[in-house]
């Protein structure tokens, strides 16, 4: 029993493992089978979930209760770039990824600056920014005409490699890379030594500022990538689709064990919360239920995790 405790408290992405494989088996149940296929569906919509939750995750880690608001406002402004400018051609794929990668590392200086500089609360901050990029969006959508996907996106998103479709792989060398960078590279050290106590950290010689703006770089730049790879899902780009992405990133976060108060941050628990997530709506929707009550539940599941992570620090502390 001692062991399982200590392997739990080791390794605090097991409980999101566990939760998403019961809603799976409760999926079947519901459904009356067991497919790969529905377990490789879910995968995918999943990913694009965690690729985004990822930077809501490395913004939460910093601490004092930071959020990253306009995570869905650049999820749609990055899928209007994306189908506007690819334009069905496989040439412009990689270019147009790297000026939706430079808009992204633009937004989240902004966000940053914003934070850091100006000193404003990091939800109000990411917010006002998030109304700025929306805007943006539906002044290019009155010219906007192009859904033509390319051929390359079209095999990321839909070619499967034994079951999985590409973007699933992504997602997973990704999430590889942001562990790394929490156990074997600077940045992420400093990152958790943020979210533990902002004034050690600075005492330790860590320039926080520093830190803390890469952090909503990358929050922003990996949001950018969810709306440049969620556009080829979809098959174009339309406003407020990356409206429902701003609770799914919170609860994919905190439900993969990430603390909400900054100071631990939980890789795969992130991927495995947001399979939890999108399990529990699959379950949801064979069983008919209405949107507004799938909403209720989800919300009702994250303000759990959050009372429970509360309740932890609190006796941490």
């Amino acid at each position: 029993m001692n062991s399982i405790n200590t392997f739990t408290k080791k390794h605090h992405w097991v409980w999101s493992a566990i939760g998403a494989a019961i809603m799976f088996i409760a999926v079947s149940i519901i459904s009356g089978k067991i497919s790969f296929s529905s377990f490789s569906a879910n995968f995918a919509i999943a990913s694009y979930v965690t690729i985004c939750a990822l930077g809501q995750m490395i913004v939460m880690t910093t601490g004092r209760g930071a959020f990253d608001l306009s995570i869905p406002n650049m999820i749609t402004l990055s899928a209007f770039l994306t189908m506007g400018l690819i334009d069905g051609k496989n040439q412009n794929f990689l270019p147009v990824l790297l000026l939706v990668v430079l808009v992204g590392t633009v937004v989240g200086l902004v966000n940053s600056f914003l934070v850091i500089k100006m000193r404003i609360t990091a939800m109000i901050a990411t917010l006002a920014v998030g109304y700025i990029l929306s805007t943006g969006t539906s002044i290019y959508n009155r010219t906007f005409n192009c859904m033509e996907v390319c051929g390359i996106m079209k095999s990321i998103v839909a070619t499967k490699v034994l079951g999985l479709p590409i973007i699933c792989y992504i997602v997973l060398l990704i999430i590889v890379g942001i562990s790394f960078m929490f156990r074997s590279v600077t940045l992420g050290r400093a990152l958790l030594a943020l979210g533990q106590n902002k004034r050690a950290a600075q005492l330790a010689g860590i320039r926080v500022d520093l830190v803390e703006m890469l952090a909503y770089i990358m929050s922003a730049v990996l949001a950018s990538l969810c709306g440049f790879f969620l556009s080829g899902r979809v098959g174009g780009a339309f406003l407020g689709m990356g409206d429902s992405y701003l609770m799914d990133t919170v609860g994919s976060v905190v439900i993969g064990g990430t603390l909400a108060s900054g100071g631990r941050a939980v890789t795969l628990g992130t991927l495995f919360g947001a399979l939890f997530l999108c399990f529990v709506v699959a379950a949801m929707q064979v069983a008919n239920f209405s949107i507004g009550v799938q909403n209720i539940i989800k919300g009702a599941i994250i303000i759990f995790v959050l009372a429970l992570s509360a309740g932890q620090k609190e006796k941490n502390d």
